[in-house]
């Protein structure tokens, strides 16, 4: 028998395949809204791994910048060759080193706490770190031998405190303690260890040895010439000829006291041979090699003597211009004791060349000191130079 027809599950039957495609629609929507959203997740993950790679090579670039700049600037500067004599190397923080003594010592130098003429300084140290090393290799041919015992005599003999007033029984315990206080004082303001500065003594004391060896061969008697003499610098204010023009009508002392500037290097214990008035004093022949032809003549190349009470023209040498009144003829006398120094000076550089000669010559001489090292040494000597406070330097400078 036939139902009756029921509406309700008509329409039922019609709005189930609607629904179904009304959450089909739905989730379709929101399956692309995942997409989308993802797509939009891994493109921002994208950018950021993009970003953080970038950064990290940014970094990357940074530190490597710093890296070099440490590396040339800190660490490669003092480990740098400065010289070396047949295989054995010395460092440009050596260099350094060996200034910093001097920097000590010339703290109350009258151009300034510290003074080192950057000029002359670096260049003169290297060639003496190579001389001293020279010296090192050559001292047991030489029969030189310094001991520990003598570096610590030496160290005593500049460093002990004053000797006590006489009547008065020094006490060795303060003694002791006043020496390790003033060594370590200079230590302090040198910036050396105790083993640094004790290799410095031994190479002083292995010179005063050679130069003692080699002033074994001069005569204490020499034929010698009276001299008084003017010197002046290069590059100086005072022009040698117009010097040379005023002796023709004032006395040599006077023009002498008021031009003249005294012989002898500030960094060598070199005496000033001409005192203020320009009188030296008997010279011979080698004491001043750039004045032998002058004062000796020279047979060789033809040249003539100067003569007794004759003023020279002005005389170039290494060392400055000199304008020269010979006193007197040659004659024997006993050799003093400046001048036995200096001729001693010279026979001491005529054998720091000829061994330098002889190494150069068998490729055992390296020497690295361009424009960027020397500028390197000269940023450190200044870093290190102690520090005046204004009212101080104001009272050196008047």
């Amino acid at each position: 028998m036939p139902l009756p027809w029921n509406r309700s599950s008509v329409a039922t039957d019609q709005q189930e395949p609607v629904r179904a495609r009304g959450h089909r629609g739905r989730r379709q929507i929101r399956g692309e809204e995942v997409q989308r959203h993802n797509a939009r997740l891994e493109e921002e993950r994208r950018r950021q791994r993009l970003a953080f790679t970038i950064g990290g090579m940014l970094l990357l670039l940074i530190f490597s910048i710093v890296g070099v700049g440490y590396f040339r600037e800190f660490y490669q500067p003092p480990r740098a060759m400065a010289g070396a004599i047949r295989g054995v190397e010395f460092k440009m923080g050596d260099l350094v080193e060996r200034i910093r003594v001097l920097q000590g010592i010339n703290r109350n130098h009258p151009q300034g706490a510290g003074f080192i003429d950057l000029s002359v300084i670096p260049f003169e140290y290297l060639q003496n770190m190579l001389n001293a090393e020279i010296l090192r290799q050559a001292s047991p041919g030489l029969g030189i031998s310094i001991s520990d015992e003598d570096v610590d005599a030496e160290l005593k003999r500049q460093f002990d405190p004053p000797t006590p007033p006489s009547g008065q029984v020094p006490d060795e315990g303060q003694l002791e303690e006043e020496f390790r206080e003033r060594y370590n004082d200079f230590l302090s303001r040198t910036g050396l260890s105790d083993e640094a500065y004790q290799v410095i003594v031994k190479e002083q004391l292995s010179e005063l040895q050679l130069r003692f060896f080699l002033s074994q061969d001069i005569p204490s008697v020499l034929e010698q010439v009276e001299v008084e003499w003017i010197r002046l610098e290069f590059g100086g204010a005072v022009i040698p000829e117009d010097v040379r023009t005023r002796l023709e009508r004032e006395d040599f002392s006077v023009v002498a006291a008021d031009v003249g500037v005294p012989t002898g290097q500030a960094t060598t214990p070199a005496p000033r041979f001409a005192d203020r008035n320009g009188y030296v004093g008997w010279v011979p022949k080698g004491a001043f090699p750039g004045l032998d032809d002058t004062l000796f003549g020279n047979d060789e190349q033809d040249i003539v003597a100067l003569t007794k009470d004759a003023i020279s023209d002005p005389v170039s040498t290494q060392d400055g211009i000199y304008i020269i009144h010979k006193l007197s003829s040659l004659e024997e006398q006993p050799l003093s004791s400046a001048m036995l120094f200096k001729m001693n000076t010279e026979q001491l550089t005529t054998w720091r060349n000829g061994q330098l000669d002889r190494v150069s010559e068998e490729g055992w001489l390296q020497i690295n000191f361009n424009s960027d090292l020397y500028a390197w040494v000269a940023d450190q000597v200044r870093l290190t130079r102690p520090r005046v406070e204004r009212n101080q330097a104001q009272q050196q400078g008047g």
